[in-house]
């Protein structure tokens, strides 16, 4: 079954999308990258893992092409050696189809006496 996620940060400020084939992107690859990390907090065991790492991957990327000013290619790019995440490739299941990442702007800084 093919699932598509779209993550919004900030009303719109950043974003991400990706699609999903949980035939090959399964709950146990989605187990296994939480417990890498030891994210274990807000999914029970077989209920939601898949959306929970899916959020991971989510906030990852959003940083990631906020810090490079990276799009999805250069971002998929960079998963590919990150220990503990899963490849993003349609081999795996799993595809970053969108990200943007969140653009600071300079007026929106103050300086604090």
């Amino acid at each position: 079954m093919k699932k598509t996620f779209n993550f919004d940060y900030d009303m719109g400020e950043a974003s991400a999308i990706f699609k999903v084939d949980t035939d090959l992107f399964t709950t146990e690859h989605a187990k296994a990258v939480l417990d890498f990390f030891l994210w274990d907090e807000g999914y029970e065991e077989d209920e939601n893992c898949i959306d929970e790492v899916l959020k991971k991957y989510a906030m990852e990327a959003i940083q990631i092409a906020t810090s490079h000013n990276y799009n999805d290619y250069g971002v998929t790019k960079e998963f590919q050696d990150k220990e503990g995440w899963i490849p993003l490739c349609k081999e795996n299941g799993i595809e970053l189809v969108y990200v943007d990442g969140y653009s600071f702007r300079e007026s929106l800084l103050t300086l604090e006496d």
